[in-house]
C-alpha cells in the first residue's frame, strides 16, 4: 500500500503508519523517514503487509482486510491529522 508524501516545502521529517484496530482506535507500527521514501513506488511513501511476517506470528494467517494510515510529523514534532485509508488483503 503507498500514499503521497507531502511536498518537501511542507516540513515533514517522518511519516508514522497506523493499522486500524477497531473503530477510533490506531496501532502504530512503523515509523517512516525520507531515506525510506520511494522503496516500493518512486516518489511514494509505502509499507508490506504479508502474513507471516511481523507483527503476525509465523504459521498464522490473518483473515480479511486490514486498513492503515499516516499521518505527517513536522520538523517541530507537531503530527498532523490521519490520511484516508488504504485497505488490503495480504497474500
Amino acid at each position: 500500500m503507498t500514499w503521497d508524501p507531502l511536498p518537501a516545502g511542507a516540513g515533514a521529517v517522518m511519516y508514522r503508519v497506523y493499522q486500524r484496530k477497531g473503530v477510533g482506535t490506531w496501532w502504530l507500527v512503523a515509523v517512516v523517514t525520507d531515506d525510506a521514501l520511494g522503496a516500493l513506488a518512486p516518489g511514494r511513501l509505502g509499507i508490506v503487509d504479508a502474513a507471516d511476517f511481523w507483527p503476525w506470528p509465523s504459521g498464522w494467517i490473518p483473515q480479511g482486510a486490514r486498513c492503515y494510515s499516516v499521518t505527517a510529523v513536522s520538523n517541530h514534532g507537531l503530527e498532523g491529522p490521519l490520511s484516508a485509508e488504504v485497505c488490503g488483503n495480504p497474500p
